[in-house]
């Protein structure tokens, strides 16, 4: 494993959700990444109010409001401004994934150049283009190209700015993840990440991003779904899902299971559609699929869609990966926030 800086000790990741923002300080021991700090900012209160959340209900992050609360966590965190890496939101990128003829880079920046209109639907002056070449398949080329609006870069930009971090990059977060699942995971599977309003499906397949795209259905409608079907406040609907989820071994809510149970198809619909449209594209099986984000910490989960998609399905993070090392003291508490951590920990880890 080697890292982007040469004589950097300390990392500091960055991952700006819709409800949610954190941080992780990652830094080189004996040669591997092992966690020195992390922090979790979560806003409650977009579960009342739709648009008190840290992106409106068009996830556009409010640049200064989200500066203020990223500032609050590093010092509450004791976290400096480090040179810093931040995720960009999956929801705001268009991936897709061209075959073109073998070919050399310049020549694919001008193919692309031409031929990304017919897979990006916004002007092209209005995106900033990026690809990656992921595979060579004997004449011919694939290649993932990545559009982002330029305005959402700028955003983000501006967001380090007025909190004062010293930014170095920033990074589609479902690239950064399928690069750190891919370090281990050499086969091809998927990658949901549940996150608090978006859910993120992700084909990933011989340790590279293949195919990308999010959904609305998340973790804030599963919290709703229980305070709207039980009659009750949402931050206790939120303790109940986090408690319970699932697991009617602890409590036997069978009502709660019955309110989870047509959203969580909705995502395993997703999923089945994903694995099988890769599968035309490809022929290529996908063997297992992988939780992560906030909203997979969900008690039953794994269980849940083991049955339901007959597959193996499992929550993953850097750490019960053993991709991040940390100090033994903290198991406790990785084995709850490792998934929220991914991302922050994703866009750090480079092989």
């Amino acid at each position: 494993m080697s890292f982007r800086l040469f004589g950097q000790k300390h990392f500091l990741g960055i991952d700006i959700g819709t409800t949610s923002i954190k941080v992780v300080l990652l830094q080189k021991t004996n040669g591997k990444l092992e966690l020195s700090n992390y922090g979790i900012l979560e806003k409650y209160g977009h579960l009342e109010r739709l648009n008190d959340a840290i992106q409106t209900s068009d996830f556009k992050v409010l640049e200064e409001s989200t500066a203020l609360l990223l500032k609050k966590l590093l010092s509450q965190s004791k976290i400096g401004r480090e040179k810093a890496y931040m995720a960009l939101p999956g929801f705001a990128s268009f991936v897709s994934l061209i075959e073109l003829p073998q070919m050399g880079n310049k020549e694919i920046v001008q193919a692309i150049k031409y031929q990304a209109g017919q897979y990006i639907p916004m002007p092209l002056r209005e995106v900033t283009l990026d690809w990656h070449l992921v595979e060579t398949l004997g004449e011919k080329i694939k290649v993932l190209l990545v559009a982002i609006p330029t305005d959402t870069i700028g955003r983000y930009v501006k967001i380090t700015e007025m909190a004062q971090v010293n930014l170095q990059q920033l990074e589609l977060e479902s690239i950064a993840v399928a690069r750190l699942f891919g370090r281990k995971e050499k086969g091809t599977f998927a990658v949901v990440d549940i996150g608090g309003r978006t859910t993120s499906i992700n084909i990933v397949d011989q340790g590279s991003l293949r195919l990308s795209h999010s959904i609305d259905t998340a973790g804030g409608d599963l919290t709703q779904v229980i305070a709207s079907g039980l009659g009750i406040d949402p931050l206790r609907a939120e303790k109940i899902k986090r408690s319970y989820g699932l697991d009617l071994q602890n409590r036997g809510e069978v009502d709660v299971v019955r309110l989870l149970t047509p959203l969580l198809d909705v995502i395993k619909r997703e999923i089945e559609k994903a694995i099988n449209n890769y599968y035309i594209q490809t022929k290529r099986t996908v063997g297992k699929v992988m939780f992560t984000g906030g909203g997979c910490v969900l008690p039953g989960l794994e269980e849940y869609y083991k049955k339901t998609l007959a597959l193996p399905a499992f929550r993953a993070d850097p750490f019960n990966q053993g991709l991040i090392v940390y100090d033994p003291k903290l198991a406790p508490l990785i084995k709850n926030v490792g998934p929220t951590l991914t991302t922050a920990c994703a866009v750090v880890f480079k092989e």
